[in-house]
């Protein structure tokens, strides 16, 4: 008897064969088995719970179920000409049984409802594992912002010197900015967590099932509401791979700051070898690899995001191959992506050493304490903060004329400056102009909060430590539950399995 019915009069052609379904069941054999073995026991004991199915039949079936888990791949026909995992799994399980027994496991469900629960169930999974490799990078980037709090380095806005920083203060942006993509994904999460399985083709169904103990028993929070919206929308697998892309634009523009940085022009970073790669040709080369490599596992993500977008963009709000299947092949492959990326990245930041002697060489020659000097001109010498600009952009330009390095700034050069600016006289004493210029006092005189200046810093970071340490709790925990979900399935189905009769 064949697993595809009675309706249709001729086998499938090889073409369909070769490149629809015979690439579709190896991807579905490779990643979802395990899943398809979860929510089968599932729906066998809610049958059996709510008497759909007689318990000396549910046991025989849970039996022959737990020895095909135990065949793994190997104990399916692994044909494409069934169509999919699904139709093998029920094949396999329909020789062992035979179709009366076996074919009664499909009460109440459908292929639809069973592939939208198999993509929660590994959503879910492959969003938790995300979780847990952005918080090592948060942890990375926070343990070396603490260790690299007092380094001085130049600011940059349009790639050109802004304001003194430190290097420290520069890596607990991106790490607050991971800390948000951390929100972003347990949001997500939680709407991911609602089971579409008894949903079925789109209809629901005439058998009086539990959808609600199904869901419980593969650790789902709730049940999705409307069966059509349950197996025809993938909108929560946009949202997840959006936040993909957007992790990925984060840890890009970090790695296009630490590539730029690491040149031999700018001379701020320095790797160690471990993480370079040779030229064939030039002896002297030592390659960011693993730079370039972040950078473009970017644009992946970014595309694996727009192609999901664009194979859902036409189809009908129900279950149908370009919805709910082909959109979702590129989604998987951006975890895949993002996580790899996210190793690296860890990696990249532990490993990152600054070259102090450099950065301080540069935040004293590249005039980024000019904010500081109109400051103090506005704070002691009354000039509004305007006049102020005008006259310290005056002293720039005429130091950089001179080829004068900040330090080199004298009070005759900022009283020139502000007679062209105001009438008044200003006499600014050495003593002060050469504090005003000064990177490390820079950061001492900041005092706003959110600021470079070390009790700033340190602030910050007992926030962001603090928040990370939720977080992780929150992770372990959610893991945990969802370990001890299938922990306790799996002695359910066993126990049924061995159930007197």
């Amino acid at each position: 008897m064949s697993a595809r019915g009675d309706r249709l009069g001729e086998g499938l052609a090889d073409e369909v064969l070769q490149l629809i379904y015979g690439p579709r069941l190896a991807r579905e054999t490779t990643h979802v088995l395990g899943y398809m073995h979860a929510v089968s026991h599932a729906h066998l004991l809610m049958l059996t719970e709510t008497g759909l199915i007689e318990a000396a039949a549910a046991s025989t079936v849970a039996r022959e179920m737990l020895a095909l888990e135990d065949a793994g791949a190997a104990g399916l026909p692994n044909d494409p000409a069934l169509e999919d995992l699904y139709f093998n799994y029920e094949t396999a399980l329909t020789k062992r049984l035979g179709i009366a027994l076996g074919g009664s496991l499909h009460i109440g469900r459908s292929r639809n409802d069973i592939g939208a629960t198999i993509d929660r169930l590994r959503a879910r999974d492959e969003a938790l594992a995300l979780l847990s490799q952005v918080a090592t990078v948060r942890r990375s980037l926070l343990d070396r912002a603490r260790q690299y709090s007092d380094v001085v380095m130049p600011g940059y806005t349009h790639m050109q010197p802004s304001q003194p920083v430190s290097f420290g203060f520069y890596l607990l942006g991106p790490a607050t900015a991971f800390s948000r993509e951390t929100e972003r994904l347990f949001a997500e999460l939680a709407r991911v967590d609602a089971s579409p399985l008894g949903a079925c083709a789109m209809a629901g169904t005439s058998f009086p099932i539990d959808r609600t103990r199904s869901a419980a028993l593969l650790g789902f929070g709730s049940v999705a509401d409307h069966n059509q919206d349950a197996v025809a929308s993938r909108d929560w697998m946009i949202a997840l791979a959006s936040i993909n892309a957007s992790m990925a634009v984060l840890w890009s523009r970090l790695a296009q700051d630490f590539y730029i940085w690491s040149t031999m022009e700018f001379g701020m970073l320095d790797f160690p070898d471990s993480v370079a790669g040779v030229s064939s040709i030039m002896p002297q080369k030592k390659n960011p690899v693993v730079l370039e490599v972040l950078k473009a596992n970017a644009g992946e993500v970014i595309g694996d995001l727009t192609a999901m977008l664009a194979t859902m963009r036409a189809s009908h709000f129900t279950h149908s191959i370009d919805a709910t299947r082909a959109s979702l092949n590129r989604a998987w492959a951006s975890f895949e992506t993002c996580r790899a990326s996210l190793t690296l990245l860890a990696l990249i930041v532990r490993t990152v050493t600054p070259r102090q002697e450099r950065m301080a060489a540069l935040t004293w020659a590249n005039f980024s304490t000019m904010t500081d000097l109109a400051d103090m001109l506005t704070q002691r010498y009354g000039l509004s903060f305007r006049e102020a600009h005008h006259v310290v952009g005056g002293v720039v330009r005429s130091a950089i004329e001179a080829k004068v390095e900040p330090a080199g700034i004298t009070p005759a050069m900022v009283a020139e400056a502000a007679g062209k600016v105001t009438a008044s006289p200003l006499d600014c004493d050495a003593g002060t102009l050469a504090e005003a210029v000064d990177p490390a006092a820079s950061l001492s005189r900041r005092l706003s909060a959110g600021s470079p200046a070390p009790g700033a810093i340190e602030a910050m970071l007992d926030r962001e430590y603090g928040t990370l340490e939720r977080d992780e709790a929150a992770i372990e925990a959610s893991t945990a539950r969802i370990h001890e979900t299938r922990q306790s399935l799996r002695r359910s189905i066993e126990s049924l399995a061995v159930r007197a009769v």
